[in-house]
């Protein structure tokens, strides 16, 4: 053979090899995979997706915070009332206390019965608003029921309330007034 023919089957022999090689790669970059590349309108619409979570969530937490506020204004509303529920009944308690006093004084029957008819419109008026009168006679002095004018001697009673001065009222478990007591050491 000549040396042109053996050029030309080594020529053959690695043009062949490399075509071996070249699908061998190609075999090996099928298994690899390359990452897909996002098309322009795949990325948009990633990014819409992803505004429209946090327009969501931000919409979520608006709700969230306008329940609260509601709340918290209906709490502020009502103890505005409350407030000034016991306002008014704290300056109408004195006359109260002074018609309580009249009626224990002698007068005639015509005037006892009329002041007696307005204490129990008075009464009414006070269990309709949930409002009771502290008892403080003949029980345990209570610092937060009873406000101690005076102590005076009598161990029979040692503790106890003896004398009621003014009396307390309470709404519920609210105290409106403190009952003013005598007690006895």
């Amino acid at each position: 053979m000549e040396e042109k023919d053996i050029l030309q089957e080594e020529v053959v022999e690695e043009k062949v090899e490399t075509a071996e090689n070249s699908e061998n790669q190609n075999k090996v970059e099928e298994k690899v995979e390359k990452p897909k590349r996002k098309s322009k309108t795949q990325a948009e619409m990633q990014r819409l997706v992803e505004e429209n979570e946090k327009l969501q969530n931000y919409a979520q937490r608006m709700k969230a915070d306008m329940e609260n506020i509601k709340k918290r204004n209906e709490n502020i509303a009502r103890d505005m009332y409350n407030d000034g529920k016991q306002d008014a009944i704290l300056a109408f308690l004195p006359v109260v206390d002074n018609l309580e006093r009249a009626m224990e004084l002698e007068m005639p029957d015509g005037i006892k019965d009329g002041l007696s008819k307005v204490k129990k419109q008075i009464e009414t008026i006070f269990e309709r608003m949930n409002i009771t009168e502290i008892e403080s006679l003949g029980k345990e002095f209570d610092p937060n029921l009873h406000n101690a004018l005076m102590q005076i001697d009598d161990e029979a009673n040692s503790g106890k309330c003896v004398q009621v001065y003014e009396k307390g009222y309470k709404i519920k478990d609210k105290i409106l007034r403190h009952a003013s007591v005598v007690v006895a050491k």
